[in-house]
C-alpha cells in the first residue's frame, strides 16, 4: 500500500513526526510507488559479478540500512550543518548518501544482475571519493497537496530520479534477486524515459532532519493528528568528509 494511505491509518507510525519540506542534511527513506514496492537499500554484502561494488535493492521491512542523507552534488560546496536550511526542488542534482556505509547511490555502464537491458545500481565511494556517476536529478512527477515544484515534500511529492551522466531513471520492478542478494528486490537505472512507468516513481516515506526545530521547516500533518506524538528520535550527524571506504 502507498506511503499516503499508510500515513491515514489510526495508529501508523508512517511519516509521524517528520518535518514536510525535504533539504539538504535530511536523512529520509525513500520508497517506490509501483505496486508493492518497497524501500531504497543498501547493506555492505557487494554484486558476485559486474561491478563487485555494494549492493542496491527494494525492502520492505523496516531497517535502518533504508536510511539516505540528501547531500549536494560534487560541483557545489560541501554541506554545512552550520547554514540555514537549503531545500531540493524539482530539477536539482544531488547526491543520495547511504546513511550506514556512507557511500553514494551509483550507476555506470555495467549490466544490471538480472535485467540485463538495464543498468546496475550500486553504492560507491563516500563523500570525498566518487566521480559525476554519483549525480542524480531530482524530477517531479506530481504533488497530491500542492503544485509548488520548489520543494519536495514528505509523502505527497511523487519523484523519479534520472541519472545525470547516463540518463537512466532509478527503477524497481517486482524482480527478485537470487539468494546472494537476500531474494530482496533488484534495483535497476532504465534507460527507457517513461515517465507513466509508476516503478520508475519514488515518494519520501519518513523524514528527520536536525534544524526540524527551525521555524523554516513545516511538520507533516495527516488524519490521525489528533493521536499524541511519538518521542523524539534520537539522530545522528549528517556524514562528513571523513568517512572512509570499506
Amino acid at each position: 500500500m502507498s506511503s499516503l494511505f499508510q500515513a491515514n491509518l489510526r495508529g501508523t507510525e508512517v511519516g509521524k513526526d517528520s518535518p514536510l519540506e525535504i533539504a539538504y542534511g535530511s536523512r529520509a527513506t525513500i520508497k517506490n510507488m509501483g505496486y508493492g514496492g518497497g524501500l531504497l537499500h543498501s547493506h555492505v554484502q557487494t554484486y558476485p559479478e559486474g561491478s563487485t561494488q555494494q549492493q542496491i535493492t527494494c525492502y520492505h521491512h523496516k531497517d535502518a540500512n533504508n536510511e539516505w542523507w540528501f547531500y549536494p552534488n560534487r560541483q557545489q560546496p560541501e554541506y554545512d550543518p552550520e547554514a540555514p536550511p537549503k531545500f531540493v526542488a524539482d530539477g536539482d542534482v544531488l547526491r543520495l548518501i547511504h546513511s550506514q556505509t556512507g557511500r553514494n547511490l551509483h550507476s555506470h555502464e555495467v549490466a544490471a544482475p538480472i535485467t540485463k537491458s538495464d543498468r546496475e545500481v550500486s553504492c560507491y565511494g563516500n563523500t570525498t571519493v566518487g566521480d559525476e556517476k554519483d549525480h542524480w536529478t531530482m524530477e517531479v512527477v506530481k504533488d497530491v497537496a500542492s503544485n509548488d515544484r520548489s520543494k519536495i515534500r514528505t509523502l505527497t511529492t511523487a519523484f523519479r530520479l534520472r541519472h545525470t551522466a547516463l540518463g537512466c531513471y532509478l527503477r524497481a520492478g517486482n524482480v527478485n534477486l537470487p539468494q546472494w542478494g537476500f531474494k530482496q528486490i533488484e534495483v535497476t537505472c532504465d534507460k527507457n524515459n517513461n515517465p507513466k512507468d509508476v516503478y520508475t516513481h519514488w515518494n519520501v516515506e519518513a523524514h528527520w532532519n536536525e534544524k526540524r526545530k527551525l521555524s523554516e521547516f513545516k511538520y507533516a500533518s495527516f488524519a490521525n493528528e489528533s493521536q499524541s506524538p511519538l518521542p523524539m528520535l534520537e539522530l545522528t550527524s549528517p556524514p562528513s568528509s571523513k568517512i572512509s571506504s570499506t
